[in-house]
């Protein structure tokens, strides 16, 4: 027993008429009497009599009539509430602490996707981001390409390269750019584990046979760039954090062998929703 036997059932009653009850319900004559036959079945009982001016409810009919049409008014309130919920709860996207600083705030501004409002969730890690949606508590992330599993509607947002960050005053202040290896020695400050970020720099360092020079990691949430002002080491980030760095004691050279550039990219279990997004996200803002 289904919802749409039900419903098919009841307009039948209503009309008194098959084919009246097709055509209110915008289903083809034979469909709805389908829904009555197996409705039928089901209960193992005949809910009609076929006459030559319509149908009737036989005596089995009517007591099923009777008890179910409160359980229909039910169902109908119980998705009526739920459509209700559904329009004012917020679309959660989730999305890495860079990106929501820098690149999402402008973007989402005012978007609305089915007049739902939407709210933005900050976690430190892609794989976090990931199990987030899977288990239904996001319903959208912007996060690293690399961590996007198959199942998921995904679209590819931008590139961006890596940077390396110095207090001024340092030996490459007059450098345009910085090869990776040079900076193998530096001591290097980082954030905690789990990281994106420095778990990509660790892999690139160890790929050319050294060990990064770690002396000192920072919470997230706390100011990374303090730390590299104040002289105690350098730090590595995406480029759309090193533009960032404004008026601070600081500048920002290009990694010119990092590995490939870090893609960001938009991943959602709703192909509509996903698609709505991508094309807010993906709009040039001055």
């Amino acid at each position: 027993m289904n919802t749409e036997w039900l419903q098919s059932f009841s307009e039948a009653v209503k009309q008194k008429s098959l084919s009246k009850a097709a055509k209110s319900t915008n289903i083809s004559q034979p469909a709805l009497s389908k829904h009555i036959r197996n409705l039928e079945n089901d209960l193992n009982v005949v809910l009609f009599h076929r006459t030559s001016t319509g149908i009737e409810l036989t005596e089995a009919g009517k007591r099923f009539h009777n008890r179910i049409i409160p359980v229909i008014a039910e169902l109908n309130a119980v998705r009526q509430e739920l459509r209700q919920f559904y329009r004012t709860t917020p679309i959660a996207i989730g999305s890495l602490s860079s990106l929501a600083t820098y690149y999402l705030p402008s973007r989402i501004k005012g978007i609305q996707f089915l007049n739902r409002p939407m709210t933005l969730m900050i976690q430190n890690t892609s794989e976090e981001l990931v199990q987030s949606l899977q288990e239904g508590r996001l319903d959208a992330v912007v996060l690293d390409t690399l961590y996007i599993k198959d199942s998921l509607w995904s679209c590819e947002l931008f590139k961006e390269s890596y940077y390396a960050v110095f207090p001024l005053g340092h030996r490459f202040q007059s450098r345009k750019t910085v090869d990776l290896a040079e900076l193998c020695e530096e001591p290097l400050i980082v954030h905690q584990a789990p990281c994106d970020t420095r778990k990509r720099i660790i892999e690139q360092m160890y790929s050319l046979g050294q060990k990064p020079n770690i002396i000192s990691e920072v919470a997230f949430g706390d100011f990374i760039f303090g730390a590299v002002t104040a002289g105690m080491g350098i730090t590595i980030v995406p480029e759309m954090m090193a533009k960032h760095i404004g008026h601070q004691q600081l500048f920002a050279l290009p990694i010119t062998n990092f590995g490939k550039k870090r893609s960001i990219s938009l991943a959602t279990q709703n192909t509509k929703l996903g698609q709505h997004l991508y094309q807010s996200l993906s709009k040039v803002v001055g």
